[in-house]
């Protein structure tokens, strides 16, 4: 029903974290497009088998909101969030709440790429204050390309961690979906992804509180 889908980055221009993804790992995102109504553009890189991850950061001269807003500060890339795919949201929803989980409503999202084609999802989360690092979870329309299938490639994720006071709850509600391929455990907010792009290797965190 559910797997991994993409890694958020964040960084106060695409410019500087296009630059210091390539300088990591030898590999240069693509341009992904801006995100209309948001303020925020982003580039991507492919880890295949449906997974990529995003750099986003804020388009020059925007106004951003208040999630965002702190991406000003980000003077190198650091994980912000991470998604999980859903084949169904009805289903995903309805196998979440009947194991005790509260979700909150799914929304609609859309952006066009610079080669003018418009990729649309929904998305929605947990709505659950004791999980701060949980993912959203999204699921692309059936007429959008996956961006892991034009985004380039030449990179994967062999380790995801997620480290949270609440981790228990966290991996129940996964285990809930069948995600696999995370490993979770208990201790200060912090999410830590291993990135290896032949054979430069680089590890990528959550801001430092």
């Amino acid at each position: 029903m559910a797997q991994f889908d993409h890694l958020v980055v964040a960084v106060r221009s695409l410019e500087e974290g296009v630059a210091e993804f390539e300088r990591l790992t030898g590999v240069k995102a693509g341009v992904g497009g801006k995100h209309p109504g948001r303020g925020t553009e982003n580039a991507l890189v492919s880890f295949g088998g449906g997974k990529y991850l995003e750099i986003i950061a804020p388009q020059a001269g925007a106004t951003l909101g208040p999630r965002d807003e702190p991406m000003r500060k980000l003077d190198r890339l650091r994980v912000i969030n991470w998604a999980i795919s859903v084949s169904d949201v009805a289903g995903a929803v309805a196998a979440l709440t009947g194991a005790g989980f509260t979700t909150s409503p799914p929304q609609p999202g859309s952006r066009v790429t610079p080669a003018g084609e418009r990729l649309e999802w929904t998305t929605f989360g947990l709505a659950d204050p004791a999980i701060p690092v949980a993912p959203f979870f999204i699921n692309w329309s059936a007429a959008t390309k996956h961006p892991s299938t034009t985004a380039p490639g030449g990179c994967e994720m062999p380790e995801l961690k997620i480290a949270d006071p609440a981790s228990d709850r966290l991996s129940a509600a996964l285990g809930v979906l069948g995600v696999s391929g995370v490993t979770y455990a208990k201790g200060p907010l912090r999410i830590e992804a291993t990135i290896r792009c032949g054979s430069k290797t680089a590890t990528l965190t959550t801001p430092t509180v």
